[in-house]
């Protein structure tokens, strides 16, 4: 998530310009197993690893990462936003938890807490010397939690008493009289009468009242503090009258009189058993931690002895120090075996390379070997795959590595299933695509030959009447398979475009009319076009046939009648949009056709682009419309998506990418006269078909043009050597004599740059083109065309 995410688009910029605390502490928190989380800078952007996305997965769905706190970790930064700012201020932070449920590794939900714990990042550009703060959350289990939970209140409670423990009054002790004046209050604490006490009573009533054992102690610190002058400040407890144990603590300080002399000692106590108390219970409840944190270390060298996943320490030299039984159950070497070798010498000679590589990085730069597979030389000579998770700690390298043989077995059994289940499905295509074009080009070809025989028993007959109905048949045939070819190549990305600037919003608007005749009264229609629609780029013919197929499609699926929606959008899809639509991120231009039909299933919407596949009846569909609408989107740089509900309606959304730049007015379209008149202009055919060559050069000389001929490149080339003028060049794409004809038009062009170029082909391939794009000095027309198409179009090229 990191690496896909746009730092340049924020205030931290591209990751190699990170200060280094930055980058040190990312690749920290990365690192860790444990939950961490590392908040940064003055916009708190929130960072986290794999362990703290799994904490968060109850709250937030970590989409967040890389944000200010406050968006990313919305659920939980009202609780942890203040230890984050006093942190940040430079101040020391308290500890936080909260209560929770989690998944454990036995797969079960179990109850407890999180811990957290913050820590600074320094910085020395940064305010306070502090640029970020590192939080760190460890899991406390429910069986766990009465115990530590009480300690931690214990804690709490301890430094409530400290700070405000009660007192009990104040002394002042005359040292020249060796009278001690105190108030009422702290007098029946020491037993001592409180009205001798306002007018002063013995130190040694005082004294009598202490604790036997720390009574010479007290004494001793008294003596000191009058003869030093030093702070005092002791801890002793006190024998009540009625025979009850208090702890007190004193502090006071002697004060000199005008000699300089000692002459009073002044000071206030403080009861403090209730703190004494809650000591000793946190005294208890350490012990009991510590009782279970060597249980804790007992069951981690049990793991070591009963873990299946083999668990090492290896010195910077590669010889492994100290191995767990799991080293040779799994390669079959013992323990003495393992340290007498270095490592490298049981890997398979493919993985050493990168094995080294990953080695040297751990060693020198303390980077981790996370989930890093090769094989190991078991003692019988196979190879076992092992999943290793390394860490470097002071000159020694802790690992731990799993057992993949029988994942990567598996893996590799499924790749296989998955490579036959594709080549089974491609043939079943193959055949799917290869029936429907027998079908459908064996009906045409049986009209064509049946309207041939027709004629030519017609013209024997002498029943000439009957010509124009049987040719009309014959043309009507060969239309359809030129369509059928077309949708063929479309399907295929392989049609020519004649891409331009085109407003979606207009070319709507007029094709308004005509889809309302084809849809039928029973279907309203609605045209809904965006206000500021971008533009796109698109063969603006092939966008109408593309909306035209879809409302079609949309009127079959509505028998009944129903609703038509024509809409135009603008699209602005970031990463997570685009995936979703297999397109590049970026802005785009969509055109959507929703209808109110019988919507359409999962399993109909998955092969709903393939050629000749059609829901409808036998006779009633090609099952190339949406092939075509497919091909001809994906030529484009766009893509097509179906969304639909059975029972519901389906919506068919083309998206194109948006077109910096202006749309060109209408213009009006051009007269050319029904006769073309060549005007003596010379057109020279290439082309290595006899009959298609003959054709054209008759067509063009009645057209009044003079034509000259080759039937390959080399030949063409060598005509336009010798002949001084040429008006322009028709080219057959496919050519003989190892020049294609896009390369004939190049090199004919060196010697004459003004020379127009109409390239005649069945299929026009990308290179031959120029991925598929025509440029400015060429046309294309597809076969088959009619000869009336050939003479206007030469016309358009010379007079433009």
């Amino acid at each position: 998530m990191l690496r896909e995410y746009d730092w340049e688009a924020t205030s931290l910029g591209a990751p190699s310009g990170w200060p280094t605390g930055l980058r040190v502490a990312v690749r920290l928190v990365l690192n860790a197993s444990t939950p961490y989380c590392l908040i940064w800078g003055a916009e708190r952007i929130a960072f986290w690893n794999d362990a703290y996305r799994d904490l968060l997965e109850a709250t937030d769905p970590g989409r967040g990462l890389g944000r200010p706190a406050a968006e990313g970790l919305l659920a939980v930064w009202p609780n942890i936003a203040p230890h984050i700012e006093r942190v940040m201020g430079g101040e020391d932070a308290p500890g936080s938890d909260f209560a929770s449920n989690r998944t454990n590794a036995a797969g079960a939900r179990e109850s407890g807490r999180w811990m957290c714990k913050y820590a600074p990042v320094d910085d020395e550009a940064a305010a306070y010397g502090i640029a970020g703060v590192i939080k760190t959350c460890f899991w406390v289990p429910g069986h766990q939690q009465t115990l530590e939970s009480r300690l931690a209140d214990s804690q709490d409670q301890l430094e409530l008493a400290l700070a405000g423990g009660r007192s009990i009054g104040a002394w002042d002790w005359d040292l020249h009289t060796d009278r001690v004046f105190t108030d009422e209050a702290f007098a029946q604490t020491y037993g001592v009468d409180p009205e001798a006490a306002k007018t002063g009573a013995p130190i040694a009533q005082f004294f009598s009242g202490i604790h036997p054992e720390d009574s010479a102690r007290v004494k001793e610190q008294v003596q000191r503090a009058v003869q030093t002058g030093e702070a005092y400040r002791e801890e002793y407890r006190l024998v009540t009258p009625g025979g009850k144990v208090r702890w007190l603590i004193a502090e006071g300080r002697c004060h000199p009189g005008a000699d300089g002399r000692p002459a009073r000692f002044k000071g206030i106590a403080f009861d403090i058993t209730e703190r004494k108390r809650m000591e000793q219970e946190l005294l208890e409840l350490n012990t009991d931690l510590e009782s279970k944190v060597a249980e804790r270390a007992a069951a981690r060298g049990r793991t070591w002895k009963v873990s299946p996943d083999m668990m090492g320490v290896v010195n910077l030299h590669g010889y492994v120090e100290a191995s767990n039984p799991a080293w040779r159950k799994t390669l079959g070497w013992s323990e003495q075996e393992t340290a007498e070798k270095t490592f490298s010498e049981f890997i398979h000679p493919d993985d050493f390379h990168r094995t080294q590589l990953v080695w040297q990085d751990l060693i020198t730069q303390g980077l981790p070997a996370l989930r890093f597979e090769n094989r190991y030389r078991c003692k019988d000579g196979t190879y076992r795959w092992l999943s290793w998770v390394s860490v470097l700690e002071g000159d020694k390298v802790y690992c731990s590595a799993r057992d993949v043989t029988e994942d990567k077995e598996r893996a590799a059994a499924l790749e296989t299933a998955e490579n036959s289940l594709r080549q089974s499905q491609k043939m079943e295509a193959v055949g799917q695509l290869t029936g429907g074009l027998a079908h459908d080009f064996n009906n045409l070809l049986t009209t064509i030959n049946g309207s041939l025989e027709l004629i030519e028993r017609s013209v024997a007959a002498g029943q000439l009447d009957k010509l124009d109905r049987l040719l009309n048949m014959a043309r009507g045939a060969v239309k359809r398979a030129a369509a059928l070819t077309s949708r063929l190549l479309s399907f295929s990305r392989l049609q020519t475009l004649a891409p331009k600037p085109v407003d979606v919003n207009r070319l709507a608007a007029n094709m308004e009319e005509m889809i309302r005749r084809a849809v039928g009264p029973g279907v309203d229609l609605e045209c809904v076009g965006a206000v500021g629609l971008w533009p796109t780029l698109a063969d603006p013919g092939q966008l109408e046939n593309a909306l035209l197929n879809l409302c079609i499609n949309a009127r079959d699926a509505m028998p009944h009648g129903g609703r038509l929606t024509v809409e135009t959008a603008n699209r602005s899809l970031d990463t997570p949009a685009a995936d979703l639509r297999e397109l590049v991120p970026g802005q785009y231009v969509s055109l959507s056709v929703t209808d109110t039909g019988s919507g359409m299933t999962p399993d109909v919407i998955a092969k709903a682009f393939d050629p000749f596949f059609t829901t409808k009846p036998l006779g009633s569909g090609t099952g190339l419309g949406l092939s075509m609408v497919y091909g001809f989107a994906h030529q484009s740089g766009g893509q097509v998506r179906i969304y639909s509900e059975v029972g519901v309606g389906t919506t068919v959304c083309i998206y194109l990418p948006r077109h910096h730049g202006e749309v060109e007015p209408e213009a009006a379209e051009k007269v050319f006269p029904d006769e073309p008149s060549g005007d003596g202009k010379v057109v020279l055919v290439i082309d290595d078909e006899p009959t298609i060559r003959g054709l054209l050069v008759e067509l063009l000389r009645e057209a009044g043009y003079r034509p000259l001929e080759a039937q390959d490149g080399p030949t063409g080339l060598r005509v336009l050597q010798q002949v001084g003028q040429v008006d322009l060049l028709i080219t057959d794409v496919g050519l003989p004599g190892g020049m294609n004809g896009r390369q004939v038009a190049d090199a004919a062009r060196v010697a004459r740059p003004d020379l127009k170029v109409l390239f005649i082909t069945g299929y026009a391939e990308n290179a031959v083109v120029g991925n598929g794009h025509v440029e400015r000095w060429m046309s294309v027309l597809t076969k088959p065309f009619e000869l009336q198409a050939l003479t206007r179009r030469v016309t358009e090229i010379l007079a433009s």
